[in-house]
């Protein structure tokens, strides 16, 4: 319906009911009205609704794709995210999701190997990584390739939100499909441990039946038995755990210096006076946000969009082409495909929602 567009639209772009009907010179119960289709803007009216959200006309015309769902969302996302921010989040993976679909359908779709278990979380992942083709004491070095590999749908959501760098949920019937979500602003190896979590949440939480604190302590144990397996941990976590010797182990296991601290900790190779020191020294350097060296790691990136988009509209993709027949803006397209934004686009709107 076309209400469910306007809506889509509008928070993507940020502005509330009230400031899109200051723009476009209705009330916001007009703007309510359309979103709720208990009014259809004329074809003039939804020009103008367009220029203001950024959007093209072919946005707003129905969607025949599955809808994405908001509840992975909703539960994944912590009290600090506001309501605006989580609109903002999944109105922009709800795109993402609608471009990779659109992209997809004339394409041989990539069949589905993630297995939903009912296992503890350390034996899901041990599993997990041999429906991966994952052996079982290596480092995962390509987790992001092997998940697309395997079907999972990876996307890109251009935005930063503090406490939520990503959520996971299965779309559409009779056969669903497993999707991630990856939010902008992590750096370093963060990103292997949120894909890791996410998974997590895709194998054993499909449907949810604990409490959203359990199902993050399950995600978390999984996501790391699956980057850090508990016999090659205990094989190469040598005696005396320091920060100087889990730094050597950081860039072969491409995971965060924090994990591993974790991780020894949870094996119990170190007192829980010594996890309290090591995780002091690393707060104390300034290291709890950006480690040595996270600068220069460079970071993973799905590539599944943007090889579909490059088989039908060419390499250098022709994003015009993309934004005309989809509706979606061209830098939120380049964004959403993980390519270089043309410097010359024109009018440009900044997605992201105005501070209160």
């Amino acid at each position: 319906m076309i209400g469910s567009r306007i809506k889509l639209a509008r928070e993507i772009a940020g502005l509330t009911q009230t400031e899109l009907a200051e723009r476009i010179g209705t009330t916001q119960s007009g703007i309510a009205s359309m979103e709720a289709n208990l009014y259809r803007p004329s074809p003039e009216y939804l020009k103008i609704l367009a220029k203001e959200t950024g959007f093209g006309l072919p946005f707003f015309e129905p969607s025949h794709i599955d809808e994405f769902p908001s509840g992975a969302l909703l539960y994944r996302a912590k009290t600090a995210v506001t309501k605006a921010e989580r609109q903002h989040a999944h109105g922009l993976t709800s795109v993402a999701f609608e471009l990779a679909v659109s992209l997809g359908q004339k394409l041989k779709q990539v069949p589905v190997n993630l297995p939903r278990l009912k296992e503890s979380p350390e034996k899901a992942a041990q599993i997990t990584r041999t429906a991966l083709g994952i052996a079982p004491h290596v480092p995962v070095v390509d987790l992001m390739q092997r998940a697309e590999r395997n079907g999972i749908l990876l996307l890109v959501v251009p935005r930063e939100i503090g406490g939520l760098d990503g959520f996971a949920t299965w779309v559409g019937s009779p056969y669903p499909r497993p999707v991630i979500a990856l939010l902008g602003g992590k750096v370093g190896y963060r990103i292997n441990f949120t894909l890791g979590e996410e998974i997590g949440h895709l194998v054993l939480h499909s449907p949810l039946t604990v409490s959203v604190v359990e199902a993050d302590n399950q995600a978390r144990a999984f996501a790391q038995e699956l980057l850090l397996p508990r016999e090659a941990m205990l094989d190469e976590m040598r005696s005396p755990v320091t920060l100087t010797n889990l730094a050597l182990l950081k860039p072969r296991w491409n995971v965060s210096l924090q994990l591993l601290i974790r991780r020894a900790s949870d094996l119990k190779l170190i007192t829980p006076n010594q996890y309290r020191y090591l995780n002091q020294q690393v707060r104390s350097s300034g290291w709890h946000q950006l480690e040595p060296g996270d600068e220069h790691i460079p970071q993973p990136k799905p590539r599944l969009m943007r090889k579909m988009a490059e088989l039908q509209y060419g390499n250098p993709i022709d994003l015009g082409k993309v934004s005309a027949e989809s509706g979606i803006p061209i830098r939120l397209v380049a964004e959403l495909l993980g390519v270089e934004v043309p410097r010359r686009l024109g009018r440009v709107l900044d997605f992201k929602p105005k501070s209160r």
